[in-house]
Order: structure tokens, then C-alpha cells, then sequence
């Protein structure tokens, strides 16, 4: 292997190093670690989508069914709307038509 061969290979090392993705954390002193993990781990987990809201989701869902089967065992009413208006407007189909209608009027 010549000098040139030899300067080239070392060239594309450097190159690949420099573009690498998959970068390793560098040498950091044990009392600094804290601080560099802050500032540069933090923000790979941002960039990733969150997917925080389906317990959220969750436990409203559970909690508007709960609040349901409430209403028809004890047979209340709120705001003048009890369990079968309820079954009746999840049964009842869709019209685009009068949805249209409403947003035209806004």
C-alpha cells in the first residue's frame, strides 16, 4: 500500500466518521455527564412523535362509560338528556347535508 492509497483510505475514514448517524457519546467527564445527557438526549426524544395521549384517550373514554351506565341504571338525566337519547343519537345516521348547512350558516 502506497502513501497515497494509504491517505485516501484515512480520508474516507474521517468522511464516514463525520456523517455517521449512529454518533457514540463522546469522552465526558463524570461530573459533567448529567448536563451533556440533558442537552443532547433530550432533544433526540423530542424529535420523535409522542404518543402520550391515548392514556388520556383512555381514561376519559372509560370515564364517559362509567358515567353512562350510571344513567341508565339510575334512569337520571342531565341537561334534559338520558341514556336512550343517547343510544339514539349513536344509532341515528350521519347527515352531510344538515352539517353542511350548519357550517354555511357560521
Amino acid at each position: 500500500m502506497n502513501d497515497s492509497e494509504m491517505r485516501r483510505r484515512e480520508l474516507l475514514r474521517q468522511t464516514r466518521k463525520l456523517y455517521d448517524e449512529h454518533r457514540d457519546v463522546p469522552a465526558v467527564h463524570p461530573r459533567y455527564g448529567n448536563i451533556y445527557h440533558s442537552l443532547y438526549e433530550n432533544s433526540e426524544e423530542e424529535s420523535r412523535p409522542s404518543g402520550g395521549s391515548f392514556y388520556i384517550r383512555l381514561v376519559i373514554g372509560i370515564l364517559c362509560f362509567i358515567f353512562f351506565v350510571y344513567m341508565d341504571q339510575n334512569g337520571t338525566s342531565v341537561a334534559e338528556v338520558d341514556s336512550t337519547a343517547i343510544v339514539d343519537q349513536i344509532g341515528a345516521d350521519f347527515d352531510v347535508e344538515a352539517v353542511k348547512e350548519a357550517w354555511g350558516e357560521l
